[in-house]
């Protein structure tokens, strides 16, 4: 298991790195899908004679999204870092008013 849990930490990684890429932190969800991938395929890994053949999958999926992210220009618009608040009927938290912003700084 130890194979499968090194691709995980792989995959994450990789993920990882596409949102570093992006200069934007990644989402829950882009963490979250791979880490039920692998459990599943860690779930089917318990199964002694399926092992390697899972661990091996693992790597080759690591290896797929690897070649999809490395020499690719990013073209998703994360929206980071979010728009300040400048509506004056927003409170912001510690009870304090946004401030109007003037149009030449946003």
């Amino acid at each position: 298991m130890g194979g499968l849990i090194l691709a995980w930490m792989a995959g994450e990684s990789i993920v990882v790195y596409r949102w570093a890429k992006l200069k934007a932190p990644p989402t829950p969800g882009a963490l979250a899908w791979p880490g039920v991938l692998f459990v599943g395929l860690a779930v089917i890994g318990e199964y002694a004679p399926a092992r390697t053949a899972v661990t091996l999958a693992a790597w080759g999926l690591d290896l797929a999204v690897l070649l999809q992210v490395i020499g690719k220009k990013p073209d998703v618009k994360t929206h980071w870092p979010p728009p300040l608040v400048t509506n004056p009927a927003v409170l912001i938290p510690g009870g304090h008013v946004a401030k109007t912003i003037p149009k030449s700084q946003v």
